[in-house]
């Protein structure tokens, strides 16, 4: 799959530098740099980006808001605006180019990484509405209108081959009848009989058209949703001598028209869930930021100390820590816009993974008072190590959010066989969660219990890790009784197809 690839205009080298680096460190291809409007221009026509990250204030005469003018009246690639500048008047002239999100300057990395996934995405759902559209106006003008034609009287005078096939009447028949009889259109909720256009124009003498709602009667009984106008046929000396029916099927427009009301709100509801996921998704970093906050302070005293090994074993918790934070942002990121493994599978034996998140968790777990239970025969998976890390972190932590009051709260992380199928499971007795909610869990940002501290984005990002893996994760719980997670995972021989 190709990675997106992002312009940079910006007038300082240092912050250049720092969005280069940042950009591609969470894998997206930085196509080019550029630090004066023109030149952002010239190099945006050229290298066709996905997406511009445009500094407002640049060297030279033109600025970032001219450069993405310039840009807009050529192309639609959207426009990131990076601005060190919050004046009002600035972002109010910004505003005309419809940029598609600003940034202050200096930037958070998380705030900078959210706003182009965002803008990418919004990006991609215009395209499809606008695709969409265009779609509809081609289909009308390739299905072509149907003409009818009529004397000052409303006799018809006049059939075309689509009027035709709509009306289910050949010329040869209809020439001659009154225009209702062919042309019978009603009301398409009472089904009331709607006065013709053609009596309307011979009585006002006007082009009318037709309300919305009304529908075609075929003479073989078929019922068609149309759209129509009518207008006078007039001598040289401005008498009505008949009058014109131009009308078209609109069933394919209506169809489109609920396919485009359907996008917009998916779009709708899309902004708003990414809007609260990047907001909360500081609930899952929470963890290795104590880690590194806690170990970094013990490492300080162990240096004071010169006690060699404790530095080590410092220094181990806060690399381990660092890396799962960054794994954390940038995968779950990339999860949730496409939903694929990021790092290669590789075969681990699972009671590794087990040992090392029990070993992170540590801390917490003493902390609570929590009993942890361990199998000693867990099979070899091929897995993203890290993801799922994430989803044993998850679910102990989960489980140790909704403890409750229990006086003696264990977990149990084991696995068992059903009908030939590895199923693993973290197992807890804690409140428990009523059958109701069983598929609610996994929703973001759903929470079981209002008191919980979690954001109730853990689940879901379960959910997600265990689906791209190829394996599935489900409930087994009563209220009251405990709670029991459980999920599969691919083997070394469901991967390569062969065995040993």
């Amino acid at each position: 799959m190709n990675r997106p690839r992002i312009l940079i205009v910006e007038d300082e080298a240092i912050v250049a530098e720092d969005l280069e680096m940042a950009i591609t460190d969470i894998g997206y291809e930085v196509v080019g740099r550029a630090s004066r409007a023109d030149d952002a221009v010239n190099m945006a026509l050229e290298l066709k980006p996905d997406l511009i990250l445009m500094d407002i204030v640049l060297r030279g005469e033109k600025n970032g808001i001219e450069a993405s003018r310039e840009i807009k009246e050529k192309t639609t690639i959207p426009v990131l605006f990076l601005t060190a500048y919050s004046n009002l008047e600035l972002i109010d002239a910004a505003k005309s180019t419809e940029p598609y999100a600003y940034i202050v300057k200096p930037f958070r990395e998380r705030q900078l990484l959210a706003s182009i996934e965002m803008a990418l995405y919004k990006s991609k759902m215009e395209a499809r509405l606008k695709e969409s559209e265009e779609w509809l106006a081609t289909t009308l003008r390739s299905i072509g209108d149907a003409v009818i034609a009529t004397d000052r009287d409303g006799c018809v005078t006049f059939v075309n081959p689509i009027a035709e096939k709509l009306t289910a009447w050949t010329q040869e028949d209809a020439i001659g009848k009154a225009l209702e009889e062919i042309f019978d259109i009603r009301n398409a909720g009472t089904g009331d009989p709607v006065e013709s256009p053609v009596s309307k124009v011979l009585r006002d003498g006007t082009i009318v058209g037709l309300a919305n709602h009304t529908i075609l009667v075929a003479r073989d009984g078929t019922r068609l949703p149309i759209d129509d106008s009518g207008a006078p046929i007039k001598d040289e000396d401005g008498a009505i001598i008949g009058v014109v029916l131009v009308f078209r099927d609109i069933t394919d427009r209506r169809h489109a028209d609920s396919e485009r009301e359907r996008l917009l709100k998916e779009l709708e509801a899309k902004n708003a869930e990414m809007e609260r996921f990047t907001y909360t998704v500081s609930h899952d970093l929470r963890s290795p930021l104590t880690t590194i906050a806690g170990f970094s302070e013990m490492l300080r005293k162990h240096i004071e100390d010169n006690n060699t090994e404790m530095i080590k074993g410092d220094l181990g918790y806060i690399e381990r820590a660092t890396a799962k934070m960054d794994h954390l942002l940038t995968d779950t990121l990339e999860l949730s816009r496409i939903g694929r493994v990021v790092n290669p599978p590789e075969d681990v034996p699972f009671g590794k993974i087990v040992e090392e998140v029990l070993d992170d968790e540590s801390v917490s777990i003493k902390s609570k008072n929590v009993e942890i239970s361990v199998a000693d025969d867990f099979p070899v998976v091929r897995v993203d190590w890290m993801r799922i890390e994430e989803v044993l972190t998850n679910l102990i932590e989960n489980s140790m959010n909704y403890m409750g009051c229990e006086a003696h709260p264990r977990i149990e992380i084991g696995n068992r066989c059903d009908d030939g199928e590895t199923i693993f499971f973290v197992k807890d007795n804690g409140i428990g969660i009523d059958k109701s909610q069983h598929e609610k869990v996994f929703r973001l940002f759903h929470k079981v219990d209002t008191r919980s501290k979690g954001t109730g984005a853990g689940l879901a990002i379960v959910e997600r890790i265990i689906e791209v893996h190829g394996g599935r994760v489900w409930v087994e719980s009563e209220k009251g009784i405990g709670c029991t997670i459980c999920f599969t995972l691919p083997s070394p021989l469901e991967q390569s197809g062969q065995g040993a």
